[in-house]
């Protein structure tokens, strides 16, 4: 991996093609040449397509594995290798890649929806036999470019941290809707909602991270709360205390769901 190194991508659906498009404006200070398979796929701008994953293989010093769950574990075992493979596969547990592409390098990675725009939240999980430190660092500054990335030490981890930053902007998209909807029933249009719930959301954030090392998100509710206020009676409303705790059931719901997943196909 001195002067060049092979990036395959099984699989061109959403995640596939993110990846592809952050890697391809990745700064790693390594020339990084594209390899692809994916089903239907004839030609695209920037990378050589290949027929098979054993071509993939052949080819590539670190490959993506971007397919869904069922259709993987419908691939027959290659050749053995010691290329490292990277899963953004939910479900499918290291035991199981590695049995599949005989390969004692894999890495499973839990990207979310924002990966799609350089701003994902990405846990992974390794268990690599036969990999140097330059592989290790290329590989650390590839995840780079997919957003906020962490190393967990366990793949029950990874099942919580689906329940979290997996799942999670299913949960940041129903607040949001639930706020536009709110505006429109105020009487405002459709558009002028999004936009003052988008505005609100945004700044809001940009807010907390400029004061966050010195309030915690319950200081910062009481700053903008008032005694009688307006904030008071939509948070009593709200009734907050079983609002924390419906939260914790469906995360923890959402969690075990995650473990379930990941046993399928556990021998």
């Amino acid at each position: 991996m001195n002067n060049k190194t092979n990036i395959g991508i099984f699989g061109l659906g959403n995640m596939g093609q993110a990846i592809f498009k952050l890697l391809r404006q990745s700064q790693t200070g390594q020339r990084l040449n594209f390899f692809v398979c994916s089903l239907g796929l004839n030609k695209t701008r920037g990378a050589v397509i290949l027929n098979s994953l054993d071509q993939l293989i052949y080819q590539g010093d670190i490959i993506f594995l971007c397919i869904k769950p069922q259709d993987f574990y419908n691939l027959k075992p290659t050749t053995p290798n010691n290329k490292i493979f990277i899963s953004i596969m939910a479900g499918v547990n290291l035991k199981n890649i590695k049995k599949i592409v005989n390969s004692p390098n894999v890495i499973r990675l839990m990207p979310n929806l924002p990966l799609q725009v350089g701003r994902g939240v990405i846990a992974w999980c390794s268990n690599m036999a036969k990999i140097n430190k330059n592989q290790f660092n290329l590989i650390k500054k590839l995840f780079s470019s997919f957003g906020y990335n962490f190393k967990v030490k366990t793949e029950d981890d990874l099942d919580k941290i689906t329940a979290l930053s997996g799942s999670g902007p299913a949960y940041v998209f129903l607040f949001m809707d639930a706020l536009v909807q709110s505006a429109i029933n105020l009487g405002f249009s459709r558009a002028q909602a999004q936009a003052i719930i988008f505005e609100l959301l945004a700044g809001s954030l940009e807010y907390y991270q400029s004061v966050k090392s010195i309030h915690t998100t319950n200081q910062l509710i009481n700053l903008v709360k008032s005694k009688k206020g307006t904030t008071e009676a939509a948070l009593n409303k709200l009734n907050t205390a079983k609002f924390y705790k419906i939260w914790r059931l469906a995360i923890n719901q959402a969690y075990k769901r995650a473990k379930q997943i990941s046993n399928y196909g556990s021998k």
